[in-house]
């Protein structure tokens, strides 16, 4: 298990203990490490809420509707803090937002369930992937994707399965359709840069990566991976 998947396991703990400051702080350090799913944010949002930091809280139920818009229970718990911050036109937006999502979709489930399910199979496949078995960590987030096929974050997910492994072209062509709709999201541009630099495209790793760096300058992972394109460029020189 990775210390980033490994943080945002651990986070769970303190908060159904009620240490709900802990959590956020596991939580935050998770997200830092590359674990910016939706389930993280909106975690740490509800830790965050908990500690009465109402502020903070509703920045991370945000970040989780931008990596998921359709998550009922962040638009659920947006509201809440909303109207304990007094702004109740907002909260009332909010929670009209959540009702609509939680009405029966095309999957035949409510929003809510089909959320749950859909992250119920994305767990399986985090379980699957740190024990090394990538083709039933792939078979769950295709899964979680069949119930969920807009959530961006199980896609990514999805993709770094398939890079793992060896599936570079597929992993490469849904790491374009993310790029294609969220084309500032660090975390796929970083794997987009791998999967090009692991099929031997050493020039699209290349562009690949200094996008990333004008946008992320102070992102320390792209040093390393820059300098050991670099090293293989010289090779080939």
């Amino acid at each position: 298990m990775d210390a980033a998947s490994d943080l945002l396991t651990v986070a769970r703990e303190p908060f159904a203990a009620r240490d709900y400051r802990g959590a956020a702080l596991l939580l935050a350090s998770a997200i830092e490490s590359g674990q910016g799913y939706a389930d993280a944010h909106h975690l740490l949002g509800l830790s965050l809420a908990l500690n009465d930091q109402r502020d903070e809280a509703l920045r991370a139920f945000d970040n989780a509707i931008q990596c998921n818009p359709r998550y009922v229970e962040a638009h659920l718990n947006r509201s809440i803090v909303l109207s304990d911050l007094g702004r109740a036109p907002e909260a009332k937006d909010a929670l009209a937002r959540a009702q609509e999502l939680g009405r029966p979709d095309s999957t035949g489930f409510p929003s809510m369930i089909g959320d749950r399910l859909a992250n119920m199979h994305a767990e399986l496949g985090r379980a699957y992937r740190e024990a090394g078995v990538l083709r039933s960590a792939i078979a769950q987030f295709r899964s979680a994707l069949e119930i969920r096929p807009n959530f961006a974050d199980l896609r990514l997910e999805l993709a770094r399965a398939l890079l793992d492994a060896g599936e570079r072209d597929e992993a490469a062509r849904l790491l374009d359709e993310i790029l294609s709709v969220r084309p500032e999201w660090l975390d796929a541009m970083l794997l987009r840069g791998l999967a090009a630099y692991l099929a031997g495209e050493l020039e699209r790793a290349k562009a690949v990566w200094e996008g990333a760096s004008e946008r992320h300058p102070d992102e320390p992972r792209l040093g390393t991976y820059r300098s050991m394109l670099a090293r293989r460029l010289g090779e080939q020189s």
